[in-house]
């Protein structure tokens, strides 16, 4: 058990890391840790334009709370809204809690945050209408889904670190480690 709770603290600490490199960035996602290491709270300011309503209204910043669960990495963290109005989005719960789809234990919070982020821009590649979590945002989005003026409502590029999109987690050897590498991209191919 406390191989374990090791395990989660370097992971927890790795991750903070690279939170703090994310939020160093630009202004894009800025990140406060709240509490005492390792953290396992931290308040995200999304400095992104997002819906907020079906008319459409838009807000220009969102606050959040990211709550690490105390049986991280096994269960997902969540990602909560702080302010009303909440996301009009698909993605996004009536209560302001943010639908994150799928989770893997490999999964970075650099990650898990980016993806939030291109939900708040409305991004139609990251929308998941087949798990809806606002019913009522629904006819919104079919309606406005392909009107480039509405959706995405923002286009700014997110920052990105070099940084995986998974953790390799390495249990069997002693100590246990984790590790975390940069994965590289796939050349592109131009098509003439």
């Amino acid at each position: 058990m406390d191989d374990l709770r090791a395990l989660r603290a370097d992971r927890l600490n790795n991750e903070y890391n690279e939170l703090m490199r994310l939020s160093d960035s630009g202004p894009v996602i800025k990140i406060t840790p709240l509490g005492n290491p390792p953290f396992e709270r931290y308040k995200v300011i999304f400095n992104i334009r997002t819906i907020i309503s079906p008319a459409p209204d838009y807000r220009d910043q969102t606050v959040c709370t990211l709550t690490i669960p105390p049986n991280y990495p096994e269960i997902a963290p969540t990602i909560t809204a702080d302010d009303t109005p909440y996301p009009w989005h698909i993605n996004w719960f009536k209560n302001g809690r943010w639908c994150f789809g799928t989770w893997t234990i490999e999964e970075s919070l650099v990650n898990y945050l980016y993806r939030c982020a291109k939900t708040l821009q409305f991004d139609p590649g990251i929308a998941n209408p087949n798990s809806v979590a606002n019913g009522d945002a629904m006819p919104f989005w079919n309606a406005n889904k392909d009107n480039k003026r509405i959706i995405p409502c923002d286009t700014q590029v997110l920052p990105t670190l070099d940084v995986p999109l998974l953790i390799n987690v390495k249990e069997r050897e002693a100590p246990k480690t984790i590790t975390i590498k940069p994965q590289r991209e796939k050349p592109k191919i131009k098509i003439k």
